[in-house]
């Protein structure tokens, strides 16, 4: 989903689900913020896009 500058997304890895949000910038970087259903914490990540 995606509202303005934010995309979110949920996802599957085997039987454990996580959600993930991320900041687009203007130069098309997504800056993530993610989390996996029943672990404590999060964790980020910067995906570049490739030019």
């Amino acid at each position: 989903m995606r509202n303005d500058d934010s995309f979110a997304a949920a996802y599957k890895m085997g039987d454990v689900v996580g959600l993930v949000i991320y900041k687009v910038a203007a130069d098309g970087t997504l800056n993530g913020l993610w989390t996996i259903a029943g672990n404590g914490g999060n964790g980020t990540e910067v995906l570049v896009p490739v030019r």
